[in-house]
């Protein structure tokens, strides 16, 4: 096979390829692509374009630029935006034009609308359009928080929430009518954070003062046309419209098809082709890479979604009270672990974190086998969204952490949610009554707790606390004292921040967390291309029984069911992940 590839890709050389490809970012983005491992159906999907991978992941996006700039046909992209994703993996995405751009291939970027941070992605390109009837629609940033508590007491709902602090805010939602003081200082410091980087991006990328930007974003929405004489975008035009921009009438420098060597080509092959294809075209035509790499290469090891007990799953629907679509199960993680550590092929791991945190227990139990892990071989760990409470827990013994700047991590603290229906059921005719053994028997009943039961449900949070920054002090390299405690206590940072507090060490994108494997592992003086693949553990096919089916159609169900199974968490609050 080796040897055919060269002759493959002469062949491939002298088909003909447009100037430009059109690539379309629609829909979520995620930092990597969905496992392989899908079987048969899942890979026929895929290439049937079903599920089209290179367009929904940053490392997709990654692999088709590489491809395009290695072929000397190519000379830029159109991007067609309308896609969503958290401010962390925002800032991937601009990295990666940026370094496209940096091959000397121009990108342009289209939309018939601009999110804040879709327009923000825009400006990291060489030209922005849009069509005239279009609004330049970026008006700020906005962040909504719901608080139940009132609708709950309605119905003799209530929740009894146990924290460790203030700034440990994840039950608010449940238990209060409003922010505390110290959960909204944080909320306005993340917001503040991604509106300075939208300001910051868009100056960058416009020429423009920050100032400027800031008076567009208080005038807006503004038309197309306004949006252009401001210097927002470059011109007005429909997507029809865009191939004539790039080659006006007249211009002769359009790429001609070459001859084919297996017959003659037709008059109709012959004729002057658009500018632009597609990239599910464009793929069948560009150069296949060479697929030699060292023997050796780092496993990465993804803990995505809310942290359980288990072997986890991934689902379309959001899973109970914390709105999550998969679970990260801690048996399933540790064994992909164990599995890296096993692998001699394996030189490092990275353990790629997008998770807001979950069971105190199953995260411990992740947190274990990256310590034993690590005694043999580097991790590092990489942030991507949200790595916060169980999320930074999870990674905070990796030799090395790095995240973006706009990555949400930090929420050191547990709390506990126990829902209350005791008054809740006397109101439907249900009567119960409780018969114990043991003074704390009724600690997690359907009923309030008492002081009793609180005082003791607060002594295990503590124990909890203390062991979690044990960890964060050990992986950091620093005394459990005061000085950590004021950088824990529940408190939620971006990843700017989190570095200035010494909680993690680079900032950047996967890529770098990559390399910095590579580095760690000895392989930077190999010419041969060290290479990154996936690790995964067995995860179960159906709900684990964690969960009561029938519960996703009974929140009150849910909600019962699911913090009677983990009494301790490590969650981050209910608002500190976004997306555009």
């Amino acid at each position: 096979m080796p040897i055919l590839l060269p002759l493959r890709n002469f062949l491939r050389a002298r088909r003909a390829l447009a100037p430009f490809v059109l690539i379309d970012l629609n829909g979520a983005v995620t930092e990597l692509p969905p496992p392989t491992s899908g079987g048969l159906w899942a890979k026929l999907a895929m290439r049937s374009g079903l599920l089209v991978e290179s367009a929904l992941s940053v490392q997709g996006l990654r692999a088709s630029f590489e491809r395009l700039a290695g072929d000397a046909r190519v000379r830029g992209v159109v991007l067609r935006i309308a896609c969503e994703a958290s401010g962390a993996v925002y800032q991937s995405l601009y990295a990666e034009i940026m370094r496209f751009r940096a091959t000397g291939r121009r990108v342009i970027a289209y939309a018939e609308s601009f999110g804040p941070f879709q327009y923000y992605l825009a400006c990291a390109c060489d030209e922005i359009l849009m069509p005239p009837s279009a609004d330049w629609s970026v008006i700020g940033l906005a962040s909504d928080y719901t608080f139940f508590k009132d609708a709950l007491d309605r119905i003799g709902v209530g929740v009894d929430v146990v924290s460790v602090s203030p700034y440990k805010s994840a039950g608010d939602a449940w238990s209060r009518t409003d922010f505390s003081a110290e959960s909204r200082a944080q909320a306005e410091w993340l917001l503040d954070a991604r509106f300075d980087e939208l300001l910051r991006g868009i100056a960058v990328g416009r020429g423009l003062s920050l100032e400027q930007v800031r008076a567009c974003i208080d005038r807006a929405p503004l038309g197309a046309r306004e949006a252009q004489q401001a210097g927002l975008i470059d011109a007005v035009a429909y997507e029809d419209e865009i191939e004539r921009r790039i080659y006006p009438v007249g211009a002769t420098n359009l790429a001609r098809p070459r001859r084919s060597l297996l017959r003659k080509a037709s008059p109709a092959r012959e004729a002057a082709p658009s500018s632009i294809i597609q990239w599910r075209d464009a793929e069948r035509t560009l150069r296949i890479p060479s697929r030699v790499r060292h023997s050796r290469g780092i496993g990465v090891i993804a803990v995505e979604g809310m942290i359980v007990r288990g072997g986890g799953l991934r689902s379309p629907l959001p899973l109970p009270l914390f709105g999550s679509t998969s679970t990260a199960g801690s048996a399933a993680v540790a064994q992909a672990l164990r599995r890296a550590e096993r692998d001699d092929s394996i030189a490092a791991v990275v353990l790629f974190v997008d998770s807001q945190g979950g069971d105190a227990l199953a995260s411990d139990l992740i947190a274990r086998e990256v310590r034993r892990l690590r005694t043999k071989k580097p991790v590092i760990a990489y942030m991507s969204g949200i790595a916060a409470s169980g999320g930074y827990y999870v990674a905070a013994l990796a030799q090395q952490i790095i995240a973006q700047p706009l990555t949400i991590t930090g929420s050191i603290g547990v709390i506990s949610l126990k829902p209350n229906v005791r008054d809740a059921l006397e109101r439907l005719g249900l009567h119960r009554e409780s018969l114990a053994r043991g003074a704390n028997a009724l600690m997690f009943s359907d009923a309030a707790l008492d002081a009793r039961t609180r005082g003791a449900l607060e002594s295990s949070l503590g124990r909890v606390y203390g062991e979690f920054k044990a960890i964060v002090a050990e992986g950091r390299k620093r005394p459990d004292d005061a000085a950590l405690e004021e950088i824990c206590s529940g408190r939620v940072w971006t990843g700017a921040q989190a570095q200035a507090h010494g909680l993690v060490d680079l900032l950047g994108g996967f890529d770098l967390a990559v390399q910095t494997a590579i580095e760690c592992a000895g392989l930077t003086g190999t010419k041969l291309r060290v290479g990154w693949r996936r690790i995964e553990g067995e995860r179960q096919p159906l709900l684990p029984l964690a969960f009561d089916p029938l519960a996703l159609f009974d929140p009150g169900r849910a909600l019962h069911a699911l913090l009677r199974r983990s009494q301790i968490w490590l969650i981050a609050p209910w608002g500190a992940q976004s997306r555009e």
